[in-house]
């Protein structure tokens, strides 16, 4: 049987409880009772009834001053005693506190609301003519869900449109929310006979005290696009709409999607925001030394004795958790999250905050606030401050269930774990300190002097040249445009792009890409201060761009890719495909519109986001000599399955028929991939060759299974703000264009053994499945091996693959006099081909062939069979890895065509030609 709560321990330490006990015995022993169960919003609800409340219907402003203070008084005085025999977990107090806020909040506005529109009329939308609620928002603690037993409330107070009502004494809605605001303050906060409910502050709302008590949404916009400071995104992570409601009919759910819509990007950018940092650290700053200097001024201690304000205090576990939020939000849907523990959880699945760090942000900041919670039970007074006297002290210690040294050890450990974070709190958030540089001085527009002598001299007869692009670059509509800020800061930048370029082996060139790149992100200024502030970013950037006019042109396409280059020991580790896939998950689960259904945008803008990382990643290792190609491949390749594998997952929902209420069964299709992706060899910019089956009884399967197809491919393909996936080809379904976008398994199945043509039985021998339903994935790989057993005729074979050799030929026909890499006679198709005619004549002797291994194995696997002379094999093997090599890094400097001159790779190609001639022939 569980041991029941008792008063004993609270009453010990609270001087308040004990007087309202000795006053009032018979409150004593209603709450000894109610102590024995948790508060949650039930029991609060019941509580609001008994004590003359009315959930449904309004309340005079009088019963509701009344009742809700003679509410809270229950409320405290429960949470204080659970807390203090260790019953309640903070959980259930900040929850608690919360919950009363909201209830005290929407009962205030209620009771006011209804008695002015009596008078004046109720609010209408001017569009809809439905009548319009405010929004009152929750900040801070309120706003996270966690207020503390002693808080003040922090609001904002918003309404949507502009307008008048229609009662006896018309007002304009201005007035209107205005008055509403100004009656609501003294219900919850005015100090009489039963005590007050909460404090409640309206500073957060835009211009302070000097702005209006309500804001239009208008307005809102207005200010912060305009004047939104760096301190006010800090505040806004954790606005929170309490959703209240005074008149019958209203639809509030407009105006929040609205307000959603101007503070999430307002909160939460996509692009790193260099020139938010300083601001940041400002503010770090000006938190430390103003808290102290706040805690001397009010209360003659050090600041250490004020576990809120003071050095490991609890607004610096804050500041770290908020700042991360800040900086990574943008990129990290699942972050953007109000409560604070909340958010530090899912920084931690992340992977953005260490594991260790994070635990130890976790164990201090539920230590600290409950300690919190013991100083503001003692009097019922909002204080953070320590006792100095050993006996107080010793007092504490007990009320947190702990001995005095034990306690003492604790605070210090967690206060110590707290200030390293707060201090390192931009490293822990992923961006590097910059390095110093000299004090920005101010020059005329357009008199920039980037090249020195000294760089002149280096660029040699390419120096005017250089300067020319320069000048027409400062001359461009995109630099004249820009504000001063960043004129400064370009003026200062050029000198260091231009001697950067200069330490390349072509630094005409890389100092001309430096600046098309400078260009396009040119309107983004903190690029600007990316590239200005980091000189090591600087100089990886212009590694990058002199390597590869191909990566170059990437970064201009994409330049979030950017803020990569900070972490560059990260980008240097191969990619961990499995946490990418749980990580993606997580973000698109946490990409949502305000009424709870998917963000398809966001989602697929996170999707592309992903794709381009991990490519860049790729990228630049490889460029660093650190990728082969296959092992290049193999990574493109997976990375290409995880998101088709996703692509179904967000895709499959959006076909199933309106009003469902169940979740959707899993659905039965399969992706297969045919090509390169099918034998694990595309590069950056490669098509995908795909064929997509299904296998459904359903009467309704084949419209379903077209859509999924559909919505699939535009997914995949659909040009959006963050670019596209990946080109999508369906031509190798059986049919080609004619035939349905999904095809049954069945029908797939026999349109292989009785219609396929050869070159589609060639395919099929690069085909494997990547993405679906597994059991359709393994009944695919049964056909496919079908198929490839099938005894067939050596030169009625060889004749098909002739013919078909020579109609890819002259689809490509290169009169250039140069040789052809791909597609040439002894290039990669040749070697393509080889492989295919022997895995289709000796796989029913020889099924290891059967295995889609790539072209290597497969020749290796057919000369150790004694198909093939093992010597000869090996040199097309080689061949093959010669030619994908010199392929890609031609691809790597912007070549449109693979091809060399006619006296390069010639040993390549004359045993690629003997290979060609000893299997197939002419």
């Amino acid at each position: 049987m569980t041991q029941p709560i008792i008063l004993e321990p609270a009453l010990a330490w609270s001087g308040v409880l004990q007087r309202k006990v000795d006053a009032h015995p018979a409150f004593g022993q209603w709450l000894a009772g109610a102590i024995q169960h948790p508060l949650d919003r039930q029991r609060l609800l019941t509580w609001f009834v008994e004590l003359g409340g009315r959930p449904e219907q309004a309340l005079t402003p009088a019963e509701a001053r009344q009742i809700l203070r003679r509410l809270r008084e229950r409320v405290f005085f429960t949470l204080m005693a659970r807390d203090i025999a260790g019953a309640a977990p903070l959980q259930e107090v900040v929850s608690g506190m919360t919950q009363l806020a909201d209830l005290a909040i929407t009962q205030a506005y209620r009771s006011v609301a209804t008695e002015l529109a009596a008078v004046h009329g109720t609010p209408l939308d001017p569009e809809t003519g439905v009548p319009q609620e405010m929004l009152i928002l929750g900040m801070g603690k309120l706003g996270g869900r966690e207020l503390n037993v002693s808080s003040d409330i922090d609001l904002i107070m918003l309404y949507g449109d502009e307008g008048e009502t229609k009662g006896r004494r018309p007002l304009s809605h201005f007035e209107f929310y205005a008055r509403v605001t100004q009656r609501m303050m003294p219900i919850l906060s005015e100090i009489d006979a039963d005590g007050q409910v909460f404090r409640t502050d309206l500073r957060l709302r835009p211009d302070g005290d000097s702005g209006p008590l309500a804001w239009s949404l208008a307005a809102l916009e207005n200010y912060l696009v305009v004047q939104g400071r760096e301190w006010e995104r800090y505040a806004w992570i954790k606005a929170r709409n309490l959703r209240v409601r005074a008149f019958e009919g209203s639809m509030p759910s407009g105006d929040w999607q609205h307000f959603e819509a101007l503070r999430t990007p307002f909160v939460y950018r996509k692009y790193f925001d260099f020139d938010a940092l300083s601001s940041l650290r400002e503010l770090r700053e000006r938190i430390r030394q103003d808290w102290q200097r706040r805690a001397l001024a009010r209360t003659g201690v050090d600041a250490t004795h004020n576990i809120k304000l003071g050095d490991g205090g609890i607004r610096e576990i804050e500041f770290v958790v908020q700042l991360t939020q800040l900086i990574r939000g943008g990129r990290l849907p699942s972050l953007q999250r109000a409560g604070m523990l909340a958010a530090l959880r899912a920084q931690r699945a992340s992977g953005v905050i260490d594991d260790e760090v994070a635990d130890r942000l976790e164990a201090a900041y539920v230590f600290l606030r409950r300690v919190e919670h013991m100083l503001q039970y003692r009097e019922d007074e909002q204080t953070h401050l320590l006792p100095r006297e050993a006996d107080r002290c010793h007092a504490l210690a007990r009320a947190m269930g702990m001995a005095p040294g034990e306690f003492e050890d604790a605070l210090r450990t967690h206060r110590h774990h707290v200030a390293d974070a707060f201090h390192d709190a931009f490293r822990i958030a992923g961006v590097s300190t910059p390095a110093p540089h000299a004090p920005e001085t101010a020059q005329p527009d357009n008199d920039a002097e980037p090249m020195s002598d000294e760089v002149r001299a280096r660029l040699g007869d390419d120096a005017d040249t250089v300067w020319r692009r320069i000048d027409a670059m400062l001359a461009g509509h995109r630099i004249r445009s820009l504000p001063n800020v960043s004129r400064k800061r370009l003026d200062r930048l050029l000198p260091a792009l231009l001697n950067a370029a200069t330490q390349t082996d072509n630094p005409a060139t890389t100092a001309i890409r430096l600046c098309e790149l400078v260009e396009h992100i040119a309107q983004r200024s903190a690029y600007l201060a990316l590239l200005a502030e980091y000189p090591e970013t600087l100089a990886r950037i212009t590694r990058i761009v002199s390597a590869s006019p191909w990566a170059a042109q990437y970064l201009n396409r994409y330049p979030v890719l950017l803020d990569s280059l900070i972490e560059w020991h990260s980008l240097m580790e191969a990619p961990d495909l499995e946490q990418i896939a749980v990580q993606l998950a997580r973000e698109l689960d946490a990409s949502v519109l305000p009424d709870g259904s998917p963000d398809v945008e966001k989602q697929m803008n996170l999707m592309r986001d992903v794709q381009h990382q991990v490519s860049f990643q790729l990228l630049a290792q490889d460029l660093e000599g650190r990728l082969s190609v296959e092992a290049l491949a193999d990574h493109l390749s997976a990375l290409a399955d995880l998101l088709l594998e996703e692509t179904i997952r967000r895709t499959w929902p959006l076909v199933q028929p309106r009003g469902s209420a169940q979740p959707p069964e899993p659905p039965r299709f399969a992706v297969i991939a045919y090509g390169k992706l099918g034998g694990k060899e595309i590069g950056y910019a490669s098509d995908l060759d795909l064929v997509f089956l299904y296998d459904d009884p359903d009467d309704t399967a084949v419209e379903r299974y077209v859509k999924l197809g559909r919505r699939m491919v535009s997914w995949l393909s659909t040009m959006t703000s963050s670019g596209r996936l990946y080109e999508i080809d369906l031509r190798l379904r059986p049919d080609g264009d004619a035939g349905l976008i999904a095809v049954s398994f069945d029908g797939f199945a026999r349109y292989q053994r009785e219609h396929a043509w050869i070159w589609e039985h060639q395919a099929l021998t690069r085909a494997r499945f990547c993405a679906g339903d597994t059991e359709l994935g393994e009944r695919f790989e049964e056909i496919r091996r079908e198929i490839l057993l099938r005894d067939r005729e050596a030169n009625e074979l060889a004749a098909a693959v002739r013919e078909m050799r020579a109609k890819i030929r002259s689809g490509h026909p290169n009169h250039s006099g140069d040789f052809d890499i791909k597609h040439d006679a002894g290039g990669m198709v040749d070697i393509e081909f080889i492989t295919q005619y022997l895995v289709l004549l000796h796989s029913r002797q020889h099924p290891r062939l059967l295995e889609n291994l790539g072209n290597i194995a497969l020749l290796g696997i057919a000369a150790d069979a004694g198909l093939i002379p093992a010597a000869l094999a090996a040199q097309v093997a080689d061949a093959y890895r010669v030619l994908r090599r010199r392929q890609h890094a031609l691809r790597l400097q912007g070549a449109e065509k693979a091809r060399v001159p006619s006296d390069q790779l010639q040993v390549e190609r004359a045993a690629v030609r003997d290979l060609w001639q000893m299997v197939i022939g002419d």
